[in-house]
């Protein structure tokens, strides 16, 4: 009799001791079955994993100021030719404004579009940009496409050349056509695999000019490009012009927008004589013509 007492008062000390054991973290025993089996304790919980985070997004090209390649397209500058300069050069005469219409953007054309400008109170440029398209009901050929593209009423291709030494006027994403010509070739697939340029129909020797100021970092022979002109700009920014017949520059260079880099030809893997020009920020090409 005397131990049952004993035993009585050790079970409820074990069980007073219950809590404090669970509080401090251990799994107490689990209780006996009716069949003397043992019930399993619940597993004790685990923290749930953070979820995963998005990649951050790719890096893309800065996107032109330009709209869009056909606003782009919408302007005539010195030097063009076409039948969209004879039309600009009908309501300039319209207007009592005396011009030759003779289809070349020349140096009275240019002397017409500044006077129509003043009248419009805006910066005499002498380009017939969008504004002045506008205000006098001219829309401007797309830049045609040779062999293959749409001719003008002429038979001929409409030409949208760089500007001459003195009239350097960059677009609006800040770049001047590297080359006076007919856009023979677009960037975008072609032949089963993609051009990465825009390429520039003109017969052999004609000026290539820096579409923007920067520092040449290559001027040499390069494979399918043949002689071949890479000009830096900064942050990440290059223009490249293919198939030279001649430079004009060396390595390390400065150049100003606008500057005689080197000459038209036919060199590399090229099927007549032109301009392959490309854009590339952070080594990725994208199409030219919204640039210029």
């Amino acid at each position: 009799m005397a131990g049952k007492p004993f035993a009585l008062l050790a079970g409820i000390a074990a069980m007073a001791l219950l809590p404090a054991a669970t509080a401090a973290g251990q799994q107490a025993p689990a209780p006996p079955l009716p069949d003397g089996g043992t019930a399993q304790a619940p597993a004790p919980a685990t923290p749930q994993a953070p979820a995963p985070q998005a990649p951050a997004p790719a890096t893309v090209a800065p996107a032109p100021v330009t709209a869009s390649p056909a606003a782009t397209s919408q302007q005539l500058r010195y030097g063009a030719r076409g039948s969209s300069v004879k039309t600009l050069q009908r309501a300039l005469r319209k207007r009592g404004i005396k011009v030759p219409v003779d289809g070349a953007y020349g140096k009275r054309t240019r002397a017409g579009v500044r006077i129509l400008q003043r009248r419009m109170k805006v910066k005499p440029t002498g380009i017939a940009d969008a504004r002045v398209l506008r205000r006098l009901g001219v829309k401007v050929r797309a830049v045609a496409s040779a062999p293959g593209g749409v001719r003008n009423a002429s038979g001929g291709f409409d030409e949208y050349p760089v500007p001459q030494p003195n009239d350097t006027t960059p677009s609006a994403a800040g770049f001047v056509w590297p080359a006076n010509g007919v856009v023979s070739s677009p960037f975008g697939p072609r032949w089963g695999r993609m051009h990465e340029g825009l390429d520039i129909a003109a017969p052999t020797g004609r000026p290539v000019r820096a579409a923007k100021a920067g520092v040449v970092i290559t001027a040499a022979a390069s494979g399918a490009y043949g002689n071949l002109i890479v000009v830096d700009h900064g942050g990440g920014e290059q223009t490249r012009y293919a198939h030279l017949s001649a430079f004009a520059v060396a390595t390390g260079t400065p150049v100003a927008i606008g500057q005689v880099i080197g000459r038209i030809g036919n060199t590399g893997r090229s099927t007549g004589p032109h301009l392959h020009f490309e854009i590339r920020f952070g080594g990725a090409a994208v199409d030219p013509l919204p640039y210029l």
